[in-house]
């Protein structure tokens, strides 16, 4: 597939709920020269002569060739931030892929907050085994999940020990600050990670810090500062340098899109004319009547 496509903001899987908090998609690459497994340039093996004269067939030998190791894959994994699925319909990217790929429509979620399904995903693991169950403060966030230990075991850390090059791009963990040492010399890379690109509040897509490596870098309001083409553009460049390496790599790239405050890249910003959100019976109307367990409470 065309990896410049594969990285653009509207790509993004389709699911069975109408509104998720996360929603993301797999896409394994195959670049030239950047699988593992295999050497082209390895010498063939050369065949035998043909026998002079018939002979008995002759026993097996237990030195036989082993097949050989199977191809370790690239993975490009896109995370959308509250993707409504009433809006997959505009997103033809995604629609290409649902028809190319595999749509999983009975699946179960760890949690569906955005910070502990961010740390299940990062970890494998349960809220109740990392101890995230908010997004913030002593039961969540960043600040915990890094103060006990989880991102020592991560997919990162995992493929990164077996030769695979890593990147996180765009959004980690509620919380986390770019600038932020953590006690360190220099702005803070959790382990696991041979390239970061991570933001601390970048909703707004425009005017925010991002941590490049340990180093911060502030991107201001020009078109060319939009955020989730910048990821897009890195994450290019990053599977290009990994084809290069001829390195097996595996990239994320967690946008802050389409959260709140829904701001769109100015080339799209003009995308939909006359295009408005459904308004439904409920749609700006209060309940004539409260429930129970708010009837007596305070408006």
């Amino acid at each position: 597939m065309r990896t410049p496509a594969a990285l653009r903001r509207r790509l993004f899987l389709v699911g069975p709920s109408r509104l998720l908090c996360l929603i993301g998609v797999v896409v394994t690459v195959t670049v030239t020269g950047c699988t593992a497994g295999s050497n082209p340039s390895a010498p063939s093996a050369p065949s035998a002569p043909p026998p002079s004269a018939p002979s008995a067939p002759s026993a097996p030998s237990s030195s036989a060739a082993s097949p050989s190791a199977p191809s370790r894959p690239n993975v490009v994994f896109v995370l959308a931030d509250d993707l409504a699925m009433n809006l997959v319909q505009y997103m033809p990217h995604v629609l290409a892929l649902e028809k190319a790929g595999t749509t999983f429509s009975n699946y179960t979620v760890t949690d569906s907050l955005c910070c502990p399904s961010r740390s299940s995903i990062f970890s494998g693991k349960f809220p109740h085994n990392t101890g995230v169950f908010t997004n913030g403060g002593a039961d969540g966030g960043f600040n915990l999940f890094h103060s006990r230990g989880e991102e020592s075991a991560t997919f990162a850390t995992a493929l990164q020990q077996v030769g695979y090059r890593t990147a996180m791009m765009g959004k980690y963990l509620n919380g986390y600050n770019p600038k932020d040492a953590l006690g360190g010399a220099q702005p803070y890379v959790p382990p696991g990670w041979n390239e970061w690109d991570v933001a601390g509040n970048g909703y707004p897509e425009f005017n925010y810090d991002l941590n490049q490596n340990s180093q911060v870098t502030r991107y201001g309001s020009t078109p060319a500062d939009y955020l989730t083409d910048v990821l897009s553009a890195k994450g290019s460049a990053f599977i290009t340098a990994s084809a290069a390496a001829n390195t097996p790599f595996l990239l994320e790239v967690a946008t802050f899109a389409p959260h709140a405050p829904y701001t769109p890249a100015p080339q799209d910003a003009n995308a939909f004319p006359g295009l408005q959100a459904p308004r439904g019976p409920a749609f700006d109307t209060l309940p004539s009547t409260r429930l129970p367990g708010l009837r007596d409470g305070p408006p």
